[in-house]
């Protein structure tokens, strides 16, 4: 559950009528449900939600708090859809949940239906951290067939309405939300995901409130409803799922009081702009006098480079800190306090990167943006809570890099893989904020070059691997500590068939450089009868699997950034062998420049020199794209099973 704005509503006496009675109450299985064996719309489907439905009002039985009643009748159609009997509900802070009831529907030797209901003493709570709690029930008696009944509220004293998603990761026959808002509440609704609302009938109810010495109010009333609803198929290569599932969300935009005066939430970036300044960028990002004596010291300033001032104090707060894992701060940033205990969120060690910057007089703005699994930041109004990680901009040259300091191997021109969640807000307190779009100046790419001597017994040689980019950040986070038994232990359970008997690995803690990893290696082959050798040329790095496998995606494929890969081989052939047969050049080419591979094999003398490359030349892909992208991806992995096919004579 998000939560917005903390307000509480204080009416007094006030009374709000009718919107409790659309509220679905329990008991409303029928035996066709019992009876249904499958699901025809998907037959793959192990549970489907027969009906759901969230209602919600202003409720003067508990202090006139928003209230949401909840309703589930669920089918039970395989053993996978078992885990569906178990019911988690977090809440938030003050919230509370009531009203709990819950009955497993089963139907009889006889054809009668059976009920087990929910016992008060087998429903749990717990603190699952500081600020939140769960509600937990498992229903009994639960075997394929049965169908689940259950519903609760939660009566909330703030003013932030959660969102209601219409599909999830089970198949939905129906789907309705009711709300009542009183009229002196506005809340900006968004329709999110790609399947079109079946009910969608607001209106306005007069005399929905009576408040004494002031008169009767006004509720907008909101019908929201889907049917037949698919479920949500998540797939590689996208960013949150909150961005394209189905649902509807609620930000608060004004509320007016008893005496008319109006408190704006949804502002402009104006506003926004300054309020985030006041907040926490105010006060911590004007210490450059503290960062000019703790970190740019004059050797630094002499220096006329700005390019290698700017990498200078880039690696001295990167070094100078841990990352404690946290992004959004759970409490007031102070990059002082952070700056001596050389730990921090991301807000600490960033915010010290751009002090010292801004110490030696190097351009550079603020970005906030948000995680990957957070979602995407909405455009068409400022909501602070879509943000959770900052980083810098910097200018040096005319060339914009942005710079993230919070993990240590991360090189000059490039920000953790996590944030890499479309166009940042440039906070420019002189200007004002703007989106910009976080083009990475550092290339990513992937050399790998293999120089082998066939031999009847083993294959023999060296494998050189030189990357660069996001490739080398995952690499060097994979080595970096690691023993050098554990290292080898690792390449050879993912490559079975070869036996290294000696690696080096260069520019290991150097992230500005590429890595180099060295092996000399030995390689087992397949023999077919006496003669015959079949040699796959691919000895790592094969594609085996497609990640793209749905027909259709309807939302787009996100790699996050663009990326290189190579793979070349030389393979020498001793006197006493013939190469009979080699695999075919092929090509493939993504449209709109988007990328694609090149495939080429030649023999000279008693060489084979093998070379197969291709690049994925755009961040994100459209969902119109997806067939090329899965056809890409079909013929490399086709491409890579192959085999060079020797003879003895």
């Amino acid at each position: 559950m998000s939560k917005i704005i903390t307000i509480i509503l204080c009416f007094g006496s006030l009374f709000l009528y009718g919107q409790k009675e659309k509220t679905t109450p329990i008991g409303e299985v029928t035996i066709e449900e019992l009876k249904m064996q499958f699901y025809e719309k998907d037959s793959t489907a192990n549970a489907l939600v027969l009906y759901e439905h969230g209602n919600l009002y202003v409720n003067p039985k508990r202090k006139f708090n928003f209230t949401t009643d909840y309703y589930f009748r669920i089918k039970i159609l395989k053993k996978d859809g078992f885990k569906r009997a178990t019911i988690k509900i977090p809440f938030y802070g003050k919230e509370k949940v009531h009203d709990i009831k819950a009955v497993t529907y089963n139907i009889s030797s006889i054809g009668e239906i059976k009920r087990n209901h929910l016992l008060e003493s087998n429903i749990y709570k717990k603190q699952t951290n500081e600020k939140w709690q769960e509600i937990s029930f498992t229903l009994s008696n639960i075997k394929i067939g049965s169908v689940i009944e259950y519903k609760y509220s939660v009566t909330s004293p703030y003013s932030g309405i959660d969102d209601w998603y219409f599909q999830s990761d089970i198949p939905k026959i129906k789907s309705n939300f009711n709300a009542a808002i009183l009229g002196n509440w506005k809340y900006n609704a968004r329709i999110i995901g790609f399947l079109k609302l079946n009910r969608d009938n607001p209106s306005i109810k007069k005399g929905c409130v009576y408040i004494p010495g002031i008169g009767i109010g006004t509720c907008l009333l909101l019908d929201y409803g889907m049917d037949d609803i698919p479920v949500f198929k998540e797939e590689k290569y996208m960013l949150s799922k909150k961005n394209f599932i189905s649902r509807i969300s609620f930000d608060l935009k004004s509320y007016t009081n008893v005496k008319g005066e109006v408190t704006n939430y949804t502002k402009t970036w104006k506003v926004a702009d300054k309020k985030l300044r006041v907040n926490f960028l105010d006060n911590q990002s004007h210490k450059k006098s503290f960062f000019k004596k703790k970190v740019v010291h004059d050797s630094i300033l002499s220096n006329p480079s700005e390019f290698t001032k700017a990498n200078h104090i880039f690696r001295l707060i990167k070094n100078h800190y841990t990352w404690n894992g946290d992004y959004w701060p759970t409490q007031k940033v102070s990059v002082k306090k952070a700056f001596e205990t050389k730990k921090g969120n991301i807000f600490d060690i960033n915010l010290s990167l751009f002090n010292a910057l801004q110490a030696a007089e190097i351009e550079s703005k603020l970005v906030l943006l948000a995680t990957r699994s957070r979602g995407l930041p909405t455009k068409l109004y400022p909501v602070y809570d879509d943000f959770n990680y900052l980083i810098v901009k910097v200018v040096l040259n005319g060339e914009i890099y942005f710079l993230d300091a919070a993990d240590k191997n991360l090189p000059f021109g490039l920000i953790q893989f996590e944030a890499l969640n479309g166009q940042g807000r440039v906070m420019d307190f002189t200007n004002g904020s703007f989106w910009e779009d976080i083009n990475q100046i550092k290339s990513t790419s992937k050399n790998t070059r293999l120089s082998l001597i066939f031999n009847e017994q083993k294959t023999t040689g060296t494998l050189l691997v030189k990357s660069e980019g996001y490739i080398a950040l995952n690499k060097r986070n994979q080595l970096l500590g690691a023993k050098n038994d554990d290292v080898l232990n690792d390449f050879e359970t993912n490559y079975p068939d070869i036996e290294v008997d000696e690696f080096d690995i260069i520019n290991l803690s150097e992230p500005n450089k590429k890595l180099i990893e060295k092996y000399k290696i030995n390689i087992e082959h397949e023999i077919i009868g006496n003669k015959k050798i079949l040699i796959n040329p691919f000895f790592i790095d094969k594609l085996s699997e497609n990640p793209f496998k749905m027909n259709k995606r309807d939302y787009s494929v996100d790699f996050g950034y663009k990326r290189k890969t190579s793979y070349l081989l030389t393979l020498k052939i001793p006197d006493g062998y013939i190469v009979k047969k080699l695999p075919k050049n092929t090509s493939f080419s993504l449209p709109n420049k988007g990328g694609g591979f090149i495939f080429n094999v030649i023999q000279k003398a008693n060489n084979v020199n093998l070379s197969l490359r291709y690049i994925i030349n755009k961040k994100a892909y459209l969902s119109d794209e997806y067939f090329y992208l899965k056809e890409f991806y079909n013929q490399l992995i086709k491409t890579q099973d192959v085999f060079i096919e020797l003879e003895k004579i």
